[in-house]
């Protein structure tokens, strides 16, 4: 932040302690009043609608505005994530797995703090952990100003009554009045719909939009949702307005490196040895396996746990990195480690690929597989940082991560895992008709339970196939109805929630009823 950027604001901030006035009372106020509609409209009873790229959008657009009140110029990497967040968004409402809209909105979460932070504090030494200290910090301190907005709201009334000249003339009786109106407003409009059904039929062909309101299930759930969201987001603008958490990182590099250098060369010997195996047994396959040991279970075995020291070992090079003094035979030793690491993954990815063949395709194993390779490029970065301390390797991770994400979400694993298993499936064609829940790990049961992402590749291959009489594939179209069925019961088949995998799903049900 520039000095009399910073400056203004904590005059600002001084001024609100003394004073007990919030000089961003009126956009704060009536913005969290507007954001707290919008999120309703976007998102009640919709967690994965065509509104939700919407609803990223606007909350960005919101918090722009917001630094463009504190006279703020947002940053240049503000682009990259502004776009990453609304692709998320985009992503949600074009999938049905829950799994992706879980991790989907874990990272919308995470990347709009860290813009918040990144735009408020000059964070060029910041690392993971001080941005998520500082989330945490800010999301829990924010209760505190749980009582903020009617204090504000007073506090703003009584100085202007004070002053004793006009506010634009009729200016702030208007203002209060809109105060007043907004909240009041919203909640006689859902009585009102309920009350009239042509009235509500007017308000629907209004808005272009199935609001869809059960009295007695809904109102009070809209209402909760909709103040609930009006405080969190006053409290949190209120929260972040105060700059107060410490920007400098503070270098904890005084640790004698003769320390680091002992156990991190007890380590390497260890791996020397552990690496020797995987090239000899499992790459080269000259040595001989323990009795009793197919490729396919010494592949599966100690598969996670190998994995994890993967990441041990990460952590290990990162922290020594920040915690020694800079010395060329721990530099010579971390690299010897970070190669390791490198022929840990590719083992723990081959041992993948042979399970995969044996056993086919799940959701896990495919997670498995492209997070090694994130493993691989965070990997990378940790390399560069030892031979250069400069390297900005928090916004390396943040770049990595992000892009690798979001080409998994887009690129929808469930239809994948679906297109994999049949495509095998075939091979075998003739042992699975005789059972279809017998071979492997219950190939054709899991099928069934694959999102709608899922929907073209299944419905497509049991038409060529001829597994349409088959009672897995009955078992997928029937889940597939109780979905619609469900959705439509609680109304959420309007253009509102409206959900490419799940359509997607929808029509290919219905012409595969109609043939």
């Amino acid at each position: 932040m520039e000095p009399i950027k910073e400056e203004i604001l904590q005059e600002e901030i001084q001024e609100t302690n003394q004073e007990k006035k919030n000089p961003l009372f009126p956009f704060i106020g009536i913005g969290s009043l507007i954001y707290a509609a919008f999120y309703t409209f976007c998102l009640y009873k919709n967690s994965s609608g065509i509104t939700y790229p919407f609803f990223i959008g606007g909350t960005c657009f919101f918090f722009f505005f917001y630094l463009k009140k504190l006279r703020i110029t947002a940053k240049k990497f503000s682009l990259f994530l502004t776009v990453s967040l609304i692709l998320l968004g985009l992503s949600t409402c074009l999938t049905d797995s829950y799994v992706l809209i879980t991790y989907n909105k874990m990272g919308i979460f995470f990347l709009f703090f860290y813009m918040v932070l990144h735009n408020l504090y000059e964070d060029k030494d910041w690392n993971i952990p001080k941005y998520l200290g500082s989330i945490i910090n800010i999301l829990f301190t924010s209760l505190v100003f749980i009582f903020r907005p009617f204090i504000d709201l007073f506090a703003f009334l009584n100085e202007h009554k004070k002053q004793n000249h006009r506010f634009s003339g009729k200016g702030k009786y208007v203002f209060s009045g809109l105060l007043i109106a907004f909240p009041l407003l919203f909640v006689i409009l859902l009585f009102l719909y309920e009350a009239d059904a042509v009235f509500s039929d007017l308000f629907d062909r209004i808005i272009f939009f199935d609001i869809y309101i059960d009295f007695s299930d809904h109102i009070w759930g809209i209402t909760f949702l909709f103040l609930f969201i009006f405080f969190a987001s006053y409290c949190i603008l209120t929260r972040i307005s105060i700059h107060d958490l410490k920007e400098e990182v503070i270098d904890k590099r005084t640790a004698e490196p003769i320390t680091g250098i002992t156990f991190t060369a007890l380590i390497s010997l260890v791996y020397l040895v552990f690496c020797y195996i995987q090239v000899v047994y499992l790459f080269g396959g000259f040595g001989t396996l323990p009795e009793g040991y197919t490729y396919a279970s010494y592949a599966r075995e100690g598969f996670f746990q190998l994995v994890f020291v993967c990441f041990i070992n990460l952590a290990l090079v990162l922290i020594c990195m920040r915690r020694f003094w800079e010395n060329k035979i721990l530099k010579g030793i971390l690299t010897f480690i970070s190669i390791c690491t490198y022929i840990m993954i590719a083992s723990s990815a081959y041992r993948m690929l042979l399970y995969i063949q044996t056993y086919y395709l799940t959701f896990l194993r495919l997670f498995v597989l492209w997070m090694l390779l994130v493993l691989s490029l965070l990997m990378a970065g940790a390399l560069v940082m030892i031979y250069r301390d400069s390297f900005p390797l928090t916004r390396y991770y943040v770049i990595t991560i992000t892009l690798l994400y979001l080409i998994f979400s887009f690129a929808h694993p469930d239809y994948w895992i679906a297109n994999y298993n049949l495509n095998h499936i075939y091979l075998f064609e003739e042992s699975f008709k005789e059972d279809s829940y017998r071979y492997g790990y219950d190939d054709f049961y899991y099928l069934t339970h694959l999102s709608d992402d899922a929907a073209p590749v299944i419905f497509e291959n049991a038409k060529k196939l001829g597994y349409e009489e088959e009672n897995w594939f009955q078992n997928y179209t029937e889940h597939i109805e109780y979905k619609i069925s469900e959705r439509k019961e609680e109304g959420a088949l309007s253009i509102r929630n409206w959900n490419l995998s799940r359509w997607t799903a929808m029509n290919l049900l219905s012409s595969h009823l109609t043939h």
